[in-house]
């Protein structure tokens, strides 16, 4: 009698805790109550659609505005922050691949590709947040300042991200496009930064003497490296790297023709390419 009362208990604990989980849903993949349920698709704008909205305060620097309006993004996550190299951001796409768009999410929560893979379609409902240019790539989150003490758009508390985030099925990678950096470097950076890249080329360290990619002696305020990729057929791409990555001490072969994978992103007039994993790395 003792045992079946014990069980009786824990049964009606686990169904008040579950009617109080506030509409958010355990995640069928991680198992984790993370995501919102109770969302329901309504007002769907694309990304370009938003960016155009406010492209005034993403093209200029230490701008950002709320949303007010009752409206919902639905995309595909394309990139998290596996590999330490992009932290606390996600990379949004939808449209078609012929004619998509990006934009960064920021969310002040470390390991988030523990609980959302690429490849994941999501609902995002936008009313109540901001939208800004970091570094003129378009990004919803909140203001915060800077180590400098200036304000710009920064990243949503974690809480704040999953109760407007509602998944839609399983994530499935085939739904990722990688595209040759070739093909998408003279395009529109408005409208292609955010992209997932193939480009093949050599690395110039910024630190001959160590020969990998990023070391904290030389960050920028501790922060990263920029060393540069000399593309194979003509011209040069900055190649940011994390002092935080997994791969910061990978070793640089000099005159190497490396296959690099990653994200291309703007730093304000110039694109950016950042590896996400040390996959992202093909000798």
């Amino acid at each position: 009698m003792k045992k079946n009362y014990i069980l009786l208990t824990l049964a009606l604990g686990l169904a008040a805790s579950s009617c109080q989980n506030n509409g958010w849903d355990d995640d069928p993949y991680t198992g984790y109550t993370i995501w919102n349920k109770t969302l329901q698709e309504h007002n769907v704008i694309s990304i370009q659609e938003l960016k155009a909205k406010y492209s005034t305060y993403i093209t200029n620097q230490n701008q950002f505005a709320e949303i007010t309006t009752d409206s919902m993004l639905r995309g595909t996550v394309i990139c998290t922050d596996d590999g330490g190299n992009l932290t606390q951001q996600i990379v949004l796409q939808d449209g078609t691949r012929q004619n998509p768009g990006f934009l960064i999410i920021g969310v002040n929560m470390n390991a988030l590709y523990n609980f959302i893979q690429p490849g994941q379609e999501i609902l995002f409902n936008l009313k109540g947040v901001y939208i800004g240019g970091y570094g003129q790539n378009a990004q919803l989150g909140y203001p915060n300042k800077n180590a400098k003490g200036v304000e710009r758009i920064g990243r949503m508390t974690q809480q704040d991200f999953w109760s407007r985030v509602k998944f839609l099925g399983a994530p499935d990678a085939s739904r990722v496009d990688t595209l040759d950096y070739d093909a998408v470097k003279n395009l529109n950076k408005d409208q292609w930064a955010g992209c997932i890249v193939r480009v093949r080329g050599s690395i110039t360290t910024v630190n001959p003497e160590r020969m990998v990619l990023a070391a904290p002696e030389d960050a920028d305020d501790g922060n990263g490296v920029t060393n540069t990729i000399n593309v194979q057929g003509g011209g040069k791409l900055d190649l940011r790297t994390s002092t935080y990555a997994d791969f910061a001490s990978y070793p640089i072969k000099e005159g190497h023709v490396y296959t690099l994978y990653g994200v291309l992103s703007r730093h304000i007039d110039n694109w950016q390419f950042s590896i996400r994993t040390l996959s992202d790395i093909v000798e």
